[in-house]
């Protein structure tokens, strides 16, 4: 089944399972948060590696929220500097590249984000590296 109930009951229908997305190449792989959805996608292994392919090739891969932490922290695909959602158990697998007060953080190909209220902020870092800064503007 493609429809997928998120923690506060908005049903979205996703358009293919991760599995089917494998074998192709992305622009850019954007991890939503909230949990426990950050710990499924975590064990997801087809999302595993469609991550590391997208950072072994420098391409725009981000998080937000739990997602920073839980994915990309049990992944060992955290960059030099992140930001996630700042309750203490995920700023600490962050740990010393955790960023206090910094909505978003771009480092290298990576963007992450600390939640919804940052929403805009981390979708606005998005469109300026794939595409530059004044197209963000717009």
């Amino acid at each position: 089944d493609l429809q997928v109930k998120m923690s506060r009951g908005l049903k979205i229908v996703a358009d293919c399972k991760i599995e089917d997305c494998a074998d192709k190449e992305w622009d850019a792989i954007a991890c939503p948060g909230g949990m426990p959805g950050a710990e499924r996608l975590r064990d997801s292994k087809a999302l595993e590696e469609l991550l590391r392919k997208q950072a072994s090739a420098s391409k725009v891969t981000a998080a937000v929220c739990a997602s920073p932490a839980v994915i990309f922290g049990s992944h060992g695909l955290l960059p030099g500097r992140a930001v996630c959602y700042p309750a203490p158990k995920f700023v600490e697998i962050l740990g010393e590249k955790h960023v206090a007060d910094a909505p978003v953080v771009l480092d290298g190909h990576i963007i992450t984000g600390t939640g919804p209220g940052t929403s805009l902020q981390f979708a606005l870092k998005i469109v300026e590296k794939l595409y530059g800064q004044e197209k963000a503007e717009e």
